[in-house]
């Protein structure tokens, strides 16, 4: 899953680089990945609060019946804090190239395009990582019933 993880934006960057491709509004791009870093961040913090929670609820008896849980939340906040510094270095470059790499229209082109492209890609990649841990963690620290929490394949209770 890794390796497909980082084949995906080589995958696009190559071809942004290879066919000249442009995005028409880059602008627009920023404004997502800003606000992507935002959310990312400030779920990260969440979860780092969660996670002290449940080290409070563990206490010292040595039981760790949150070991689990505690798992999927340590590799869920490592996955949120490098989505948000590809976020920031995505931002960083994207303004980058449009004062770089632009035409009269404002799109951007060449290498720029390609990087940022590839770059917002794999940031895509991590989110789509992302969203199923975190629901997973809420799922298992919230004991949702099996009914309803997405994840058993019977349904059992209304039928």
């Amino acid at each position: 899953m890794a390796r497909l993880s980082l084949m995906i934006p080589c995958i696009v960057f190559t071809l942004v680089w290879v066919r000249d491709g442009r995005l028409s509004a880059p602008a627009s791009l920023l404004t997502g990945v800003a606000l992507l870093t935002g959310g990312m961040l400030s779920a990260f913090t969440h979860l780092s609060t969660l996670r002290l929670k449940i080290t409070e609820w563990d206490g010292t008896d040595g039981d760790n019946k949150f070991e689990v849980e505690r798992g999927m939340l340590d590799e869920t906040a490592a996955h949120l804090l490098t989505g948000s510094l590809l976020c920031a270095f995505d931002a960083a470059a994207l303004v980058i190239g449009m004062n770089v790499s632009s035409t009269k229209n404002g799109q951007l082109y060449g290498f720029w395009a390609a990087f940022t492209s590839g770059l917002s890609s794999y940031i895509l990649v991590i989110f789509i990582f992302v969203i199923p841990r975190l629901y997973s963690a809420y799922v298992e620290i919230n004991n949702v019933t099996p009914g309803l929490n997405g994840f058993n394949r019977s349904r059992r209770g209304g039928r």
